[in-house]
């Protein structure tokens, strides 16, 4: 949690630091298309700090009346950076249709700003991919997508600073910022959608089939003769997993033994970092 509050607060510098420059220069060289960008970095920065606050909820040791934790409000505050990016691409789009602006053709350094923006961002993207991999966040991995979309349509306000350069030659180019601003508020729709339906889906308890996590929980369980059959399932709770294993036993263990053996399975399967299981709960049947 701590390297994943490291990513989260390092991003959140960097994209308050690209969100300014694009917003001024946006307004300075009176280009919607690379203010409608700068508000989509502005807003990566207010998720930010969504983020952070997720972060710290899902710290939280579980209660009486919430046993599992908190690790799903994690998928709460992803679906809040949906509405939000929605609400933004909404902005966006009516802005850019209902302003008038001159047809500006902007200066050679405005893409020089760009490409400053743009490495900045691809740095970002790789890091967080990186330890949002490695730590399987979801608010890291949503991060990512955020990322890249703020990336494409960077990459689309340079085409169009290209393309205006033209617009005394080919009239209809001088068009591109008005239609780059609207494209930008579509990726972002598609954006939102995607992080809005995508944790909606998660929020009600989604099983995890990873089987790598699987195969080592099962050799764990292969070492107890006392075992007949065993059933898994394992549940995604935000940054960690809730573990069900129904489990068949030889008729003959005692009622001490049987004890003693679920503590040790318990023990050991939450012992391992890299399985991510915060909870198990342990099931005995005469039939799996």
């Amino acid at each position: 949690m701590k390297e994943e509050l490291k990513i989260i607060r390092f991003n959140m510098i960097n994209n308050l630091i690209i969100a300014i420059i694009k917003v001024i220069g946006g307004l300075y060289f009176k280009l919607d298309s690379l203010y409608a960008d700068g508000m989509h970095t502005f807003s990566d920065f207010i998720t930010d700090i969504v983020s952070v606050i997720s972060s710290k909820i899902t710290k939280k040791k579980p209660t009486k009346y919430h046993p599992s934790g908190f690790g799903q409000v994690e998928y709460l505050t992803n679906i809040f950076v949906g509405v939000f990016l929605f609400a933004l691409a909404t902005y966006i789009v009516a802005d850019s249709i209902l302003k008038k602006s001159v047809v500006i053709i902007p200066l050679i350094s405005v893409l020089i700003v760009l490409i400053v923006c743009l490495i900045l961002k691809m740095v970002s993207i790789v890091v967080t991919n990186k330890v949002g991999k490695e730590i399987n966040s979801n608010v890291l991995i949503t991060a990512v997508q955020e990322s890249k979309t703020d990336l494409y349509s960077t990459f689309g306000v340079i085409i169009i600073s290209i393309l205006l350069q033209y617009s005394d030659v080919i009239p209809i180019l001088k068009y591109s910022d008005l239609v780059g601003s609207i494209i930008i508020g579509v990726i972002i729709y598609k954006t939102a959608l995607t992080i809005i339906i995508s944790n909606s889906l998660s929020i009600i308890s989604e099983v995890d089939f990873d089987k790598e996590k699987m195969d080592l929980i099962n050799e764990y369980l292969v070492n107890y003769k006392e075992i007949k059959d065993s059933k898994l399932e394992l549940m995604k709770y935000g940054p960690y997993y809730k573990l069900n294993i129904i489990l068949e036993l030889d008729q003959d263990i005692s009622l001490r033994k049987a004890e003693l053996l679920l503590n040790n399975i318990k023990r050991k399967i939450m012992k391992n970092k890299k399985l991510k299981v915060k909870y198990v709960t342990i099931y005995i049947t005469d039939n799996v």
